[in-house]
This record gives C-alpha cells, structure tokens and sequence, in this order.
C-alpha cells in the first residue's frame, strides 16, 4: 500500500496540506470556481492555522480536519479512470487514504473513532467499480489498528469478508483465515458472535465451491451448542442436518464420529430428521448389506433430500466396508472383498484401487494369489474395542522389541567372549 509522496522535491509542506490541496482539486473538477470546493478548503484553512497556533487541541482540531477530509471524499474514486493513467492515479487515492488514515488514528474518543472507522468501511464498500483496490483498502484500515485491541477491529473484519464475498474476491481472502482463532482472541468474542462468525464464513466457503472447509467450519458453528439445553433453534437445526448432509456427501469426509457425538445431531434422531442420522450410523460402522437393507426402507427419505446421491453414497459406504474387512488382517482375499461389496469378481480390483488412492487401505494387490496385502487400515471409529485392540497391537510390539533388545545383547555378549579367546 501507498503512502502519500510529496508532488515534487522541493516540496516540504505538511502532507496534511497536500492532502487539502489534492482533495480541493478533486472537488472541483473541471470547475476553477467551485463554490464547494472552496469553502471546504476555507475551512481546512481555518481549522489548521488553528491547530498549529493551539497545540493543547491540535489532536482534536486534526480530527475535525479528518472529519472534513471524510465527508468530502465520497466521489475519490471516480477520479481513476478505466484505462489510462490508471495506475498513477490509484496511486493518488492511496496517497491521500494514508493521510487520512493517519488523521484517524488522532482521534482521541474511542466513540468518534470508532465511527470515523465504519465511515471509511462505508466509503471503501460503497461501490462496485474498483473492487480490488476497495478490498486493499479495506484490509489496509484493518492493520492500521493491527497493535490495537479496540473492538471497531472486529467490524472491520467483518465488513472484509462481506464485501469481499459480495464481490467475488472471497478466494483472495481463505488465506488470511488461517490466523482467524488467534485474531477471535484479539477481539474477545464471545461464544454466539464467534458461531454467526463461523456460519457466515461456512456459506462464503460453500458459495465458492470449498465444501469441505464449509464443513469444517459449519461443525465449528454446531460444536458451541455442545451443552445447550436450548437445541430447538431453527439456525442450529438447519446448520446441524447441513452438518449430516455434508458428512454423508462429501468424498473426504469419512471420520464421522464426532459428528454423531455432537449433542445438535442427537437431537435431530428425536424428530423428523432420525432417518438422516440413521444414513450416518451406516457410515460409522455399517457394510455395503446395511445400506442396501436402509435404502430399501428409507426411499422416501432419498427422495427428501434429492441432493444426497445414492450413488455417491453407495461408494463411500463400499469403501468403509473394505477398511472394516481388513480390520486386523495383513491380508484379505478379493473373493471376500467381492462378497462384502456385492461387486463382480472382476470388478473388485478397482474398489481397492480407489480403496488405496484414497488412504482408506495401505496395502497392494497381490494378482498371483488373488488377495490384498494389508499395512493398515482407515478407523471408522475409535470406541472402546478399538481401543483394546491397539493395547493389544502395542504389547505386542513392546514385546518384539525386548526380545530383540535381549537378542542383541546375548549377542554382544558372545563377541566379548570370542574378544576375550
């Protein structure tokens, strides 16, 4: 970003002065006479002169400059042309927003400065020529506060992410939300402000096509209910079957536990919605049989939500009955695999090619002998069999370890004694 340069070099007047006189300039336009334009540089005049004569209200007088500067800088960006001249005159804006910005941070009130604040929001928002610049801006004021704890920070950022997606800019944004738990710090939120900040960013994922941080940021929303005796509101329901939904659909979510667990979801099996949640028990610990056995009994649930696929769903669910069919195994016949999938013998190698390109299995295909060669699985879900059986696995491997630590010893040992001959 910019800061205001001096017009020429042998220029060494106040930036303030320069911003005036760049500002009268802008007010004027083609017209010298500008009745407009010279009374608002009348009165910088007046108000200046006595800043620099009164230093005990020289900070308040500066602001009564920026509140000048404010209310006469609504058309700025019409000065920028779309073609030539571009640049240098977006250079022009910038100069002058930086005095302006500077003028803010004078502000001695927290109230008038927090106004002043949404009324720059108000003028980088306020138009859709420009887009980017205006989101540059707008970013911009939000790290001119960057030192601050003031809670005008939070608007700000608000006020990013609204235009931002308003104007189809919002990918130019996702990577600035990796900071957002330790900026909801900085701003204090309190746990409802930081579920509607979680829900808004959750649909301007959605509206982008990022469906998955959309998940991810829609359970965030859910999980602050955790505890609530109050499940019943519309917002919560609605953002919890959009939770289920997206669990079942979406290709990379296969770890659905914890959204089962999550005390807005239980809720949804006392009402109309159990059936949905039933769809999710499948994919926790269901096969390829349970799902064919719930789809036959729950048509007109399909038929509900026409944007749950059973085709897509069929393909999940055939995949999480392949990672619990080689549950403990160092390898699996595919004519078992073919039975647990209800799939053709010779169609069974790309399900656990698909099995294994997408982690659900680590393993190959052992052709000769018609098998897959398990490494390890994917957990469907970690309860308390699960855990047993990694203590188990764990012993073992203790075990194994010893043994060869002893091993290696008796070994040593040995060569000491042959030294020794």
């Amino acid at each position: 970003m910019a800061t205001y340069i001096n017009y020429s070099l042998d220029d060494e007047s106040d930036p303030t002065l320069q911003g005036a006189d760049w500002l009268r300039g802008v007010i004027r336009g083609g017209d010298t006479e500008s009745e407009v334009a010279n009374a608002f540089y009348t009165k910088f005049q007046e108000l200046y002169l006595e800043a620099q004569e009164n230093p005990k209200r020289h900070d308040k007088l500066m602001g009564e400059i920026f509140d000048l500067f404010l209310e006469h800088s609504g058309d700025i960006f019409a000065v920028i042309p779309l073609y030539a001249r571009v640049e240098e005159k977006v250079q022009e804006v910038e100069g002058f927003l930086a005095i302006v910005m500077s003028l803010l941070l004078l502000l001695e009130e927290e109230a008038h400065l927090e106004k002043s604040t949404m009324k720059l929001c108000e003028l980088f928002s306020g138009g859709d020529n420009h887009k980017e610049l205006r989101l540059r801006l707008l970013m911009w004021l939000y790290n001119t506060f960057l030192q601050a704890t003031l809670p005008v920070k939070y608007a700000i950022f608000k006020r990013i992410l609204s235009y931002a997606a308003k104007q189809a800019l919002f990918e130019q944004i996702v990577p600035y939300l990796d900071y957002l738990d330790n900026w909801m710090v900085d701003w204090n939120l309190a746990p409802d402000e930081q579920g509607r900040l979680f829900l808004e960013v959750s649909g301007y994922m959605r509206d982008i096509g990022k469906k998955l941080e959309a998940f991810n940021y829609l359970k965030r929303y859910v999980q602050l209910s955790q505890g609530s005796k109050d499940l019943s509101s519309k917002a919560i329901e609605t953002a919890s079957i959009q939770l289920v939904k997206d669990a079942i659909t979406l290709p990379m979510v296969l770890q659905v536990d914890d959204v089962l667990a999550l005390d807005a979801v239980k809720a949804l099996r006392k009402g109309k919605q159990k059936e949905l949640v039933g769809l999710l028990d499948v994919f926790l610990s269901g096969t390829f049989d349970d799902l064919r056995k719930f789809h036959d009994k729950n048509k007109a649930m399909f038929k509900e939500h026409p944007d749950l696929s059973y085709e897509d769903v069929t393909s999940k669910v055939r995949l999480l009955t392949l990672a619990t069919l080689a549950q403990g195994k160092s390898e699996v016949p595919l004519a078992d695999v073919a039975k647990a999938l209800q799939e053709e013998p010779d169609q069974v190698e790309k399900w656990v090619v698909k099995a294994i390109s997408e982690d659900v299995i680590d393993g190959r295909i052992d052709q000769l002998n018609s098998r897959v060669l398990v490494k390890s699985n994917f957990q469907r879900k970690f309860g308390k069999e699960e855990w047993l059986f990694l203590d188990d696995k764990l012993s073992t491997w203790v075990d194994n370890l010893e043994n060869l630590i002893k091993l290696v010893g008796v070994q040593k040992e040995k060569e000491k004694m042959m030294t020794a001959c």
